[in-house]
């Protein structure tokens, strides 16, 4: 930075000299009054209308950690108010902190500077966790549900919104709502939402959607040899295909095994998409795999199962023998 200005300085100073060379043969009173004024005429617009807080190293090297990249968000904030992205960044580096009362304040000071809709619903969530009674209030409410008329389809503003219907005696609703985000989620979290769905019709007295009227009982066991490449933490996999092996998974599990084997079972209510449940097969390829970053698409180092041809019936049953890499 000190070489940068240096040479900054200096290329001013030869442009400042070339222009005033002509002037100094008929008025050299002039080309000093320019010779002084010019640089200081540009120091002072720079300092108010550009960034000398960029010149700071503190504020312009890649920060190691959260703190470091939150102390140096604070100063640029501090030194620039208005700039939205930065203080956009700085509220969801306090989130990710879980400072939820720095966040929520400092949520506010952005959606002040520019009205934005994702950072409106992520603004509501720092009111619910910082919330004494972990619910939303009015105001994120209100946020909510102006962040669906503008887009009906926000993950997240549906998401929170089915939380707050819940949260607020409404499972019926929050269901409702909930069904409407489904079919936008990936195969993974769809599974999760669906039995969220299945625990807020249950508190409304509703039927519940997919009742298990198909079923598949599955061991799954990993190979000895192997046991030693499974890490603490690394997340199971059980999955239902069409017997092709074609399309999305028509049933899901995902689990942290705390033992071997393993029993899981698959049903209607571990299907990502309603309109396509286990039910409706007769027959499916059964797996099993083990996932070292927890991810559903497979990875190398990942151990697996060979699928498994299953007959799709009430008490059908697999068994499964994790043996082996994926390359």
């Amino acid at each position: 930075m000190g070489q940068f200005m240096f040479f900054a300085i200096l290329l001013g100073l030869l442009a400042i000299a070339f222009a005033i060379s002509a002037l100094w043969q008929r008025s050299r009173g002039l080309a000093l009054v320019l010779a002084l004024a010019l640089p200081i005429a540009a120091g002072a617009l720079y300092w108010f209308k550009g960034a000398p807080v960029a010149l700071n190293p503190a504020n312009v090297a890649q920060p190691k950690t959260l703190d470091g990249a939150i102390a140096q968000l604070e100063r640029l904030t501090k030194a620039d108010p208005k700039n939205f992205s930065d203080m956009a960044t700085l509220a969801r580096a306090y989130m990710a902190k879980q400072e939820w009362t720095k966040a929520k304040q400092t949520y506010a000071r952005a959606l002040k500077l520019q009205d934005d809709t994702d950072l409106s619903v992520e603004y509501a969530e720092a009111m619910l966790r910082d919330s004494p009674d972990r619910r939303f209030p009015p105001e994120a409410v209100q946020m909510l549900e102006k962040a669906l008329a503008k887009n009906p389809q926000n993950q997240r503003a549906l998401f929170f919104y089915g939380l707050h219907q819940r949260m607020s005696g409404h499972p019926a609703d929050a269901a409702e709502t909930w069904q409407r985000l489904l079919s936008m989620l990936d195969p993974t979290t769809a599974v999760e939402l669906r039995h969220q769905i299945g625990e807020a019709r249950k508190e409304a007295g509703l039927p519940m959607v997919g009742e298990a009227t198909s079923t598949i009982k599955v061991d799954v066991a990993l190979d000895p040899t192997l046991a030693r490449n499974a890490k603490p933490g690394t997340v199971l996999f059980v999955i239902a295909r069409s017997s092709n092996g074609a399309g999305p998974p028509v049933a899901v599990k995902r689990l942290v095994p705390d033992h071997w084997p393993m029993q899981v079972e698959l049903s209607d209510l571990d299907s990502p998409m309603p309109t396509a449940p286990l039910s409706s097969q007769s027959d499916v390829l059964v797996s099993a795999r083990l996932s070292q970053s927890g991810d559903a698409m497979p990875a190398s180092g990942d151990l697996e199962a060979d699928a498994q041809p299953v007959k799709v019936a009430k008490g059908a049953s697999a068994e499964l023998i994790i043996d082996r890499s994926v390359p």
